[in-house]
């Protein structure tokens, strides 16, 4: 839900409790005719309490923001020694998650204008298997300058990665193109998101629900790549012309004779709009 619309939410929760409270109040006979009188006359001084409470709200926190400092802070994602597989769970609200491969030792990064808790982080070992999760807790009705958050998520490149997002009010880049990916779990409310998917050792397989304006997905060369679009209503549109429209309305690529791999995407949820598109060969990673 949008924050305004919580704003409004819990005001007309509010406007009910008073409203129920004085009716059995009356139905008790514990308030007079004369008080009920009053009580008709008065009541839009409800309706302007709660507009002076919205403006005074959204007037503080954009004062706020504006005078706000921008705080950075490194946390280290550190692997358990000896496992073959990585686990990452990501729960991200109101602001822009940049995903790509670590150049160095796994970090998150992250840039928080005003005060914000640290994003809680826990690790598990599963056999083989290396779990993190990363969180923040958000408060129900979040300040303006929240929007304004940045979390840069940095991902070893020494393990296959099992990766899930989950998004609310929040912009998306993900490269994915250095990273051996398996599993992509990706669940977003509103923003836009570009995904950057990467060439797999063996398949990598994708489910999208994606509730935004716009989708922008980039799939690698040298793979047999399917994309299944679940929403009829979605407009798509494949600039390069380089994709196969199948008659279950899949998109494909055409099969090339050096496909290593395979990636099978399938996108759901009220997008507007989604973009396909084959990485250019000069701007491809691996080459």
């Amino acid at each position: 839900m949008h924050p305004l619309a919580k704003r409004i939410a819990l005001l007309v929760s509010i406007f009910s409790l008073v409203t129920g409270l004085f009716l059995l109040g009356y139905n008790l006979r514990l308030i007079s005719r004369e008080a009920q009188a009053s009580a008709l006359n008065l009541w839009p001084l409800l309706l302007v309490i709660a507009g002076f409470m919205l403006i005074a709200d959204s007037t503080r926190k954009r004062a706020f923001a504006h005078g706000a400092e921008v705080r950075t802070m490194e946390l280290p994602l550190p692997m358990a020694p000896g496992c073959s597989e990585l686990s990452v769970r990501v729960d991200f609200s109101y602001g822009r998650l940049l995903v790509a491969c670590a150049t160095g030792a796994p970090r998150l990064i992250t840039e928080q204008v005003g005060p914000a808790s640290a994003p809680m982080i826990t690790r598990e070992i599963v056999g083989d298997r290396s779990e993190i999760a990363i969180a923040v807790s958000q408060p129900i009705f979040p300040a303006h300058f929240q929007l304004r958050n940045t979390w840069r998520l940095e991902l070893p490149r020494s393990a296959p990665l099992r990766l899930s997002i989950q998004l609310h009010e929040a912009d998306l880049h993900l490269d994915l193109r250095r990273l051996d990916t398996e599993t992509l779990d990706l669940r977003t409310d509103s923003g836009t998101q570009e995904l950057l998917l990467g060439r797999p050792a063996r398949k990598l397989t994708g489910q999208i629900y994606a509730s935004g304006s716009h989708l922008s997905l980039v799939l690698p060369l040298h793979v047999f790549a399917r994309v299944r679009l679940l929403n009829p209503f979605c407009r798509v549109d494949y600039p390069q012309g380089d994709l196969v429209k199948r008659e279950d309305g899949s998109l494909v690529t055409p099969t090339a004779p050096d496909a290593k791999g395979s990636v099978e995407v399938s996108v759901d949820g009220p997008l507007r709009a989604l973009v396909l598109d084959v990485e250019d060969a000069a701007a491809d990673p691996e080459t």
